[in-house]
């Protein structure tokens, strides 16, 4: 957190240059009131005016300052997790792809969401605070001693040791009560967005049965957040019991003074003004330690996510000699396994992968892709295991449910500019929907559109060996038939190597590939 903090720091430095004038203004109003009461016990009215005018720049010039410190406020809040999203989302996308996949999108949206506005609200804030209440603590100490009676200010200040004790016996029961909490946020999230995008599976059948899961999952989620409202209710309550024993040691003393005739009554208003000034910083002290602890969990999440992980920079090869070869892959996942002894794809041959549900094709394509790890056994490019290359420029790759983004079809196509739109002409083969397409969600599409645009993406990239996991499943006959033209005949593609997952197992069609690969057998037939 130091990084963050060190970001916004000329900020809280402003924030508690103008507190620590806003306190001395406020620390002299109850002077005012010693003042305004000793005039009248003494009879000495004419200073009445003068009393009440700096009574009045007190007030405003305190106010102007409250003003002030609020806006610096905001700038800290802002700027602060306004970075650590930004670090978040840019740690996310330099992950390696494994440590990716370990999480969820919804995990991701709940930290992004829910997990850095706890840590401003909940950390950095409090933080603050408790530099704003100790300047506040040792302001209106000096000026007790100064204009009122060191005594008072001595027991006031002994009495207010007991702040220590509350947020050690809460803390760490807040800190856990908290973080189970959010997790089970994360859960309802993830639930709820199970429940809308399956929107089409809603019947009268399916309709009751569907809100009970989303009611038990929310019932969970409310008996969480009153866990962590028990906790923090409790160590709310303790430190009520030490500011109001403070109140009571103060109010003795100040009766014991005026007993005794040690103080004056204009003193010993400025005392009960002054206890209650006293009591605003060390509730905030109270609240502020508390709520720190609590976020131990959440802030230990974060900086793990954003440190963990990470890409390294890696060999990027460009160029493509032989192909991909596969040799001993072992993989499992639960009772899933697949086994390839020995497979081989050739540079500017163009493969077909066929097979029924479940027999391994996406999971081998994922494995080219390092998206899966095998557990044992070597994949390489040009003789060298890919493990530890980047093979981003030389190996582009789509599934039938390739992600779309809310954009036009240039930035789609292109990722927004990331890849030259070099092959202008495949768009005006490819596409002729309208005059002017990029006014057009294209996540909005329907799932042929979205397709096509997915293979127009792979025509961007250009790179010289492509994957495709099942690329024609959404598409029309015409588009279908254009697309795999392309793949498999064209000029463009002569030199490439591609690797295609398509049930689609005519003669016909498998006629225009090099060779198929039988999935479940993971074994060549020559066409």
């Amino acid at each position: 957190m130091k990084k963050y903090i060190r970001r916004v720091s000329r900020y809280i430095i402003v924030d508690i240059l103008f507190d620590i004038l806003c306190t001395v203004f406020a620390a002299y109003i109850p002077v005012m009131h010693k003042e305004l009461f000793d005039s009248l016990a003494q009879g000495t009215l004419s200073r009445i005016p003068a009393i009440t005018a700096v009574f009045i720049v007190l007030q405003g010039l305190s106010c102007a300052c409250v003003y002030l410190c609020m806006l610096c406020t905001w700038k800290i809040a802002i700027t602060f997790e306004t970075a650590m999203k930004k670090d978040l989302i840019s740690a996310l996308l330099h992950k390696e792809k494994q440590s990716f996949y370990a999480y969820s999108t919804n995990d991701y949206i709940s930290i992004q969401g829910n997990d850095i506005t706890a840590i401003e609200q909940d950390y950095l804030t409090p933080w603050i605070d408790v530099f704003r209440s100790v300047n506040m603590f040792v302001i209106y100490a000096v000026v007790i001693v100064v204009y009122v009676d060191w005594r008072i200010a001595l027991t006031i200040i002994l009495s207010s040791l007991l702040v220590v004790i509350g947020p050690k016996i809460t803390g760490k029961i807040m800190s856990d009560r908290r973080m189970d909490y959010q997790n089970q946020m994360a859960a309802y999230i993830s639930c709820i967005t199970d429940l809308l995008n399956g929107y089409k599976l809603v019947s009268r059948f399916t309709r009751n049965n569907l809100l009970k899961v989303h009611e038990r999952t929310l019932h969970a989620t409310a008996d969480k957040r009153y866990a962590y409202g028990r906790s923090k209710t409790l160590s709310l309550s303790i430190n009520d019991a030490a500011i109001r024993i403070i109140q009571i040691t103060s109010f003795i003393c100040a009766c014991a003074l005026l007993i005794n005739g040690e103080i004056s009554v204009g003193a010993g208003v400025a005392t009960f003004s002054y206890v209650s000034s006293f009591i605003s910083p060390l509730e905030s002290i109270l609240y502020d330690v508390s709520a720190i602890q609590s976020t131990d969990a959440v802030r230990k999440k974060f900086l793990h996510m954003i440190s963990t992980g990470i890409r390294k920079d890696q060999p990027v090869p460009r160029k493509v000699e032989r192909g991909i070869s596969l040799r001993n892959v072992d993989y499992h996942n639960g009772g899933f396994r697949i086994r390839i002894d020995s497979l081989d794809f050739e540079r500017g041959k163009k493969y077909a992968i066929v097979g029924g549900n479940g027999c391994g094709k996406s999971t081998l394509l994922k494995l080219i892709m390092q998206y899966l790890e095998p557990d044992s056994g070597t994949i390489s490019l040009d003789g060298i295991p890919i493990c530890g290359l980047d093979t981003s420029a030389c190996i582009s790759y789509i599934d039938q449910n390739e992600y779309i983004y809310h954009a036009g079809i240039h930035d789609n196509v292109t990722i927004f500019d990331s890849y030259p739109d070099a092959r202008q002409q495949i768009r005006d083969v490819f596409w002729q929907k309208s005059a002017d397409p990029e006014d057009v969600d294209c996540q909005k599409m329907s799932g042929g559109e979205r397709q096509l645009i997915a293979f127009l993406r792979v025509a961007a990239q250009d790179t010289p060996i492509v994957l495709m996991d099942e690329p024609f499943a959404a598409m029309d006959v015409v588009n279908t038939k254009k697309v795999q033209d392309y793949l498999l005949e064209s000029r463009d593609m002569a030199d490439k190597t591609v690797i295609i997952i398509t049930h689609d197992v005519s003669e016909e069609t498998l006629a225009k590939y090099d060779a198929v690969v039988r999935a479940d057998a993971f074994r060549v037939c020559e066409t």
